[in-house]
């Protein structure tokens, strides 16, 4: 029995180290952890592990937020995605370049609360939020995404997103500032607008702190301010003195010429 076993070991080595290599080939590292709060664990390769601040995470890596716990990654784009309490999530894909630009990237919410800031790409870059009843895609947004039983939905911060239904492959454009519910078996409802007070919920929900300030375009460009006050300052000159004109049109006390005919300096 010695000799087989001694003639067999080595292949069943060989075999596991196969398996093995061929298991951590499959999945890519999509990102990292760098937010944590509470006991979070993380299903990869048919195995549960507690999760540590820095580690890498992978795709197919499926994660698991248990009540009073969060969770933050930043991805290989740079995007970051912030899990609340009660929350499942598994990287499906996350494509890069070899830049580190995003090329595609899919994520599916089981149930709780996401929000994804995504990073802007350097080309049409989807990211897509896969749930049960519904999908919602964006490129550069920051948004969040809940999903409950028979219903998910979208709200977005900035950006905009476009949210589809499973049962019947309608879509709706999301603005920035608004929210759309897609219940299982119907179209996204049309936006509607989400106050301040939702957002900091949500906010408080993922991050545990105040939400942003609300968007604000900036000023209209205006090529005619209004004027304060012109204060004049005396201008030395060579020789000592004060040669200013005091009414800045050259008179008195002024030695430069004064322009006249055509081609003068407008009056």
């Amino acid at each position: 029995m010695t000799p087989v076993l001694s003639r067999t070991l080595p292949a069943t080595v060989l075999v596991l180290l196969w398996l093995s290599i061929g298991t951590a080939g499959a999945a890519t590292v999509a990102g990292s952890v760098v937010g944590l709060s509470g006991q979070v664990s993380v299903d990869r390769g048919g195995q549960r592990y507690g999760l540590r601040i820095g580690e890498q995470v992978y795709t197919e890596d499926s994660f698991l937020v248990p009540g009073g716990a969060k969770l933050k990654l930043r991805m290989g784009d740079g995007s970051i995605l912030a899990l609340a309490p009660d929350t499942t999530l598994r990287i499906d894909s996350y494509g890069l370049d070899a830049y580190g630009r995003r090329q595609s990237a899919g994520i599916s919410l089981g149930g709780g609360l996401l929000r994804a800031v995504t990073a802007p790409a350097g080309q049409p870059a989807s990211f897509e939020v896969n749930t049960a009843v519904g999908t919602s895609g964006a490129r550069s947004t920051d948004w969040f995404v809940e999903a409950g039983p028979g219903f998910a939905q979208t709200s977005v911060l900035y950006g905009s997103v476009a949210v589809s239904s499973r049962g019947t492959g309608r879509s709706v454009l999301v603005p920035q500032g608004t929210a759309s519910r897609v219940d299982a078996g119907r179209d996204p409802t049309p936006p509607r607008p989400v106050s301040p007070a939702e957002f900091a919920a949500l906010t408080d929900r993922t991050e545990g702190g105040a939400a942003p300030p609300p968007y604000a375009p900036p000023p209209a460009y205006n090529p005619y301010p209004q004027r304060g006050p012109v204060i004049r300052l005396p201008v030395p000159y060579p020789g000592g003195g004060d040669r200013s004109p005091p009414d800045g049109r050259g008179g008195r006390g002024s030695d430069r010429p004064q322009p006249s005919g055509r081609g003068s300096y407008p009056q």
